[in-house]
C-alpha cells in the first residue's frame, strides 16, 4: 500500500535539508529567470516535490563524486564580510579538478549521446561566470546522464571539457553586469523584473510563479 502522506513529509523534510541561503545578487540567480529570482527572494513560494527531488538528486552526487576535490568555491567562503563578490556578483563554484582547474558537476536527464547538441544555454552561462572569476578558459564539466544514451544500463557519468575565447567570457560578462543592475533595480524598487522579459522560454512551463506574471500581465494589458 502506498503511503502518499509519508512520502509527502520525507520529501518536506528533504526540502528543508537542502534549502540554501545565497548572497545577493548571485550567479545563479542571474543566469536564470530574473522574475523567478525576485519572487524567490521577496515572495517565496515553497518548491515543488519534483524541484526538491531534483535538486536532492545534485546535492547528493556532489557529496559523493566530489570528495577529493575542493569544493565550493566561493567569494564568500574566503573573504571577511561583508563579500563584494566580482564586480557585485557572488559566486559559488562546484570544485576544483586534480589540476586546479574549473569544475561544474550537473544531472541530467538529456542523453549522453546527444548532450553536446543540446546542452542548456543557462549551463553554458553559469560556466562562462565560473571562468570570468577565476580567469580561466577551461572548463571542467562531469555530468551524470541519469538515463545514459536511454540504453540499459543506466545512468552514465561522462567528464565533458570546454575552452572558452576571452571575447567570448568578457561579452558574457558583460551581459551579466546588465543583468545584475536590472535584477538589483528591481529588488531596491520592490517591484518584480517585467514578466516573460528576462527568462529561457522553458523556465515559464511548471513555474509556480507563472500565475502571478499571467495576472500582472494581464493588469499592464499586454
Amino acid at each position: 500500500m502506498e503511503d502518499q502522506q509519508l512520502a509527502n513529509r520525507m520529501i518536506g523534510d528533504l526540502a528543508e535539508e537542502i534549502r540554501i541561503d545565497k548572497p545577493l545578487p548571485h550567479v545563479t540567480e542571474l543566469i536564470y529567470c530574473l522574475t523567478r529570482s525576485w519572487y524567490n527572494r521577496k515572495k517565496p513560494l515553497p518548491p515543488t516535490p519534483k524541484e526538491t527531488m531534483l535538486f536532492a538528486v545534485g546535492v547528493g552526487l556532489e557529496q559523493v563524486l566530489l570528495k577529493q576535490h575542493r569544493q565550493h568555491i566561493g567569494c564568500c567562503n574566503s573573504n571577511p564580510a561583508p563579500c563584494p563578490g566580482y564586480d557585485g556578483i557572488h559566486y559559488d563554484i562546484d570544485f576544483l579538478d586534480y589540476e586546479e582547474e574549473t569544475g561544474e558537476l550537473k544531472s541530467t536527464r538529456i542523453s549522453s549521446a546527444s548532450f553536446i547538441e543540446r546542452m542548456p544555454e543557462t549551463w553554458k552561462k553559469q560556466v562562462l561566470s565560473y571562468l570570468k572569476v577565476r580567469a580561466r578558459t577551461l572548463i571542467i564539466l562531469p555530468a551524470m546522464h541519469l538515463m545514459g544514451d536511454y540504453k540499459p544500463p543506466f545512468p552514465d557519468l561522462r567528464v565533458w571539457k570546454g575552452v572558452a575565447t576571452q571575447e567570448e567570457i568578457d561579452t558574457h560578462w558583460e551581459w551579466m553586469v546588465m543583468r545584475r543592475d536590472i535584477y538589483l533595480d528591481a529588488m531596491e524598487r520592490d517591484e518584480p523584473p517585467k514578466q516573460f522579459t528576462y527568462q529561457e522560454p522553458w523556465e515559464c512551463d511548471n513555474c509556480a510563479y507563472k500565475l502571478l506574471c499571467d495576472a500582472r500581465q494581464s493588469m499592464e494589458g499586454d
